[in-house]
This record gives structure tokens, sequence and C-alpha cells, in this order.
């Protein structure tokens, strides 16, 4: 008797189709290398979401301050200032137009006298408040950039120092 089987595992997807008994024999060698496939694939998405390669303009790298400086010339006190630091040093300092929320995150993460966990629970919410008040721009999906007008005011307050 013939069973059929379909297994989806991330990306992958096989479908099996013969006797129980090979499906015994050969189902559990081919999960193992679905699994591995997945988990692989999910650490090469995660590798190339968190890595933005820098700008290589070197006109726009114009301050060389901390993410903990920029928070503190804002004077920072919420997850909103935090990430408009976050964002400062992406764009002002690594020459950066846009960059990846998980970008962002790790950013606000270096800023270790400002940045507090609740600051990662409440992101997207503090993300779209950004949004609607025009402090920055959503390019595309989970991808931002600071507005034009914030980004004059962010290098005026910066470079007048």
């Amino acid at each position: 008797m013939n069973s059929k089987i379909r297994i989806k595992v991330g990306t992958a997807e096989v479908e099996f189709e013969g006797t129980e008994q090979y499906m015994r024999e050969e189902i559990p060698s081919i999960l193992g290398m679905l699994v591995e496939y997945s988990e692989f694939q999910s650490s090469l998405d995660e590798e190339s979401s968190e890595i933005l390669p820098e700008s290589t303009d070197t006109a726009k790298k114009k301050l060389q301050i901390t993410t903990n400086t920029i928070a503190t010339k804002l004077n920072s006190n919420s997850g909103a200032d935090l990430i408009i630091a976050a964002c400062a040093h992406l764009c002002l300092v690594k020459g950066q137009d846009s960059f990846k929320r998980s970008n962002i995150l790790a950013e606000m993460k270096l800023a270790t006298n400002f940045y507090k966990q609740t600051y990662s629970k409440n992101l997207s919410a503090a993300l779209q408040s950004l949004v609607k008040a025009g402090k920055i721009l959503e390019t595309s999906v989970d991808t931002y950039a600071l507005d034009s007008k914030e980004k004059q005011r962010l290098e005026s307050i910066l470079s007048g120092s």
C-alpha cells in the first residue's frame, strides 16, 4: 500500500509517495537534512538583514561620535528619542541612507547609558509614532530613513559641538 506525505520546513518543501516501509526508512534522514537546510537559510537571512554595508561616500562621514554621545546631546529620555539617536549615528556617522529595524535596535543597544529592555519590546510602536510624526520615513517594510528636515536638525545640533 502506498502512502503520500508532504513536509514543509521553513522555505523548503518535500513531497513523498511510496510504501510505508520506504517512508519509515528514508524520511528521518531527509527530515534531518530539511531542518539543517532551514537553519542554514535562517542564519543567512538574519545575517543579511542585520548587516547593511556602510556607505563608501566618505563625505557623509562627518562625525566621529558614539550613539551614547548623540543621545546625550539630544537629551534622550524615551525609546523614541533613542531611536532618533541610533538613526542619527547610522546616518551621520556611518553614512547609511537607510537602515533596517534590526540595525536600529542594535545601535540602540550600543547606547548603554540610555538603553532599556522595554525599548526593544515597544520598538514597533515607537517606530510607528516617529513615522507618523514625520521624523523618520518607512522606505520599505522594516527599513527606515531619516526625514530630510530631521536630518538637518540633527546635523545642526551635533555639529555645533
